[in-house]
Parts: C-alpha cells; structure tokens; sequence
C-alpha cells in the first residue's frame, strides 16, 4: 500500500472552481472571493475561462493556505456555491 504524502502548510497555489456558465461571472466572482475572504485565505483573481461548449466557466485564483483546517473549510465552503461542478 502506498503511502499519501502530507501537505505542508503554508502552501500557495492556483486553484481552480468550475461553476455552470449560467451563473453571472460577475456573481460568482464576488460569491468566491467572499468565501476565500470568510476563510481567512488571502487569494488573488487570476483569470476566468469559457469551456469549450459554453456550458461550464473556470476561474482560476492564486491562494495562500496556512493549515489543513483552511483548506477543509475552503472546499467545504466553495462545495456551496450556487451552480459549482467542481473545485481543483
């Protein structure tokens, strides 16, 4: 059996939330921004891109992590949003 590697906090990196592209980008850019901002994470905007149908939108943002707490509580939080397919 293999073993997982831990994480080590703090870490930084882009994450990206797939949301349905019938949410207004505007909303869901100010919907993911106030959970990152609850959460106590500092994050950045980095881009937002269309899929290849139109169906689904991705923004990408750059986040800083301090613990594993966090990161739960960033997914479980993001998990909630309005039209969100996944988050990555």
């Amino acid at each position: 059996m293999e073993e997982q590697e831990k994480l080590i906090f703090p870490q930084n990196f882009d994450i990206k939330v797939i949301v349905a592209a019938s949410i207004p980008i505007d909303e869901c850019k100010a919907n993911i921004s106030r959970i990152f901002s609850d959460c106590k994470t500092v994050h950045s905007f980095v881009s937002v891109r269309s899929s290849a149908k139109g169906n689904y939108i991705t923004y990408t943002y750059n986040i800083d992590l301090d613990s594993q707490e966090q990161m739960n509580a960033v997914y479980d939080a993001l998990k909630q949003l309005p039209g969100i397919k996944f988050a990555l």
